[in-house]
Order: C-alpha cells, then sequence, then structure tokens
C-alpha cells in the first residue's frame, strides 16, 4: 500500500488522520452530552444550603482565571499546577520537612497567576504583524 511518492502516500495519510479526528470527535460530544443529559434534574435546580463554602487555604485568589478566559484551559492549567506542585515538592521533599499544606497552595496560586499573565500577553500578540516583520527582517537581512 506504500509507493515511492511522497504524494502517493501523503493523500491517504491525511485522509486517515481526518476521518479518526471525525470519529474521535463525534464520540467524544456524544459521550459529553449523555454525561450532561444524565445528571438529576434536582440537583441542578437544589439549593446548596448545607454545603459550606470553601475559602482559600493560602493566598486569595488572584484574577487569573479573567486572564486566560476560557474554562477548559483554566481547569487544564489548574490540574496541570496542582499536579506539578504535588509529583515535584510536596511528595518529593516538601511533606518530608513539614506538615503544612499552605506552602504548596501559595505555589500553586503563584504558578496560576504566570501561567494566566503569560496567557493573556499571548492572546494580545498580534501573529500576522509579528510573522511579515520576521519575514521581511530575514529578507533585508540576506541581502
Amino acid at each position: 500500500m506504500t509507493s515511492s511518492s511522497v504524494l502517493v502516500n501523503l493523500t491517504p495519510a491525511v485522509l486517515l488522520i481526518i476521518l479518526f479526528r471525525y470519529y474521535t470527535l463525534d464520540s467524544e460530544m456524544k459521550r459529553k452530552a449523555a454525561a450532561y443529559t444524565n445528571k438529576p434534574s434536582s440537583s441542578l435546580n437544589a439549593p446548596t444550603l448545607n454545603k459550606t463554602p470553601e475559602l482559600p487555604k493560602a493566598a486569595p485568589r488572584s484574577d487569573w482565571r479573567s486572564k486566560v478566559n476560557s474554562q477548559v484551559v483554566e481547569d487544564a492549567i489548574d490540574h496541570f499546577t496542582r499536579h506539578l506542585i504535588s509529583e515535584w515538592v510536596l511528595d518529593l521533599w516538601y511533606s518530608r520537612i513539614t506538615p503544612d499544606k499552605q506552602g504548596p497552595e501559595e505555589l500553586v496560586f503563584i504558578i496560576n497567576d504566570v501561567l494566566g499573565e503569560l496567557s493573556r500577553r499571548f492572546r494580545n500578540v498580534n501573529l500576522i504583524d509579528l510573522l511579515t516583520r520576521s519575514v521581511l527582517l530575514s529578507v533585508f537581512i540576506s541581502f
């Protein structure tokens, strides 16, 4: 099924990738829709009087979530930083020194704030201007 020509091999490979991506997205959307419709309606409308709000343990939450402005990315950043701190700080050496949990929480807040600021700055970059400036600069340097 393979050929010595790149174009003959490339087209079926691209088609397979597109079909695979289409079917995985389709199945993922069906799974999310099924999970959303399986939630009981009483839990959506019931008031949460007996639940106490969780207060941050260490520092107050900063506005890093408003800098990111995407719920999926916010959750991914928070999950990533908590996993990173858990693996490389808490489990590796911090828990042996002290039972205090405020230090790692503050570190998570700091890393989340830095990643939120990076996200805000990357979102404001004009890619067209950046790419055309670098292309023009490389053309002028080559002459």
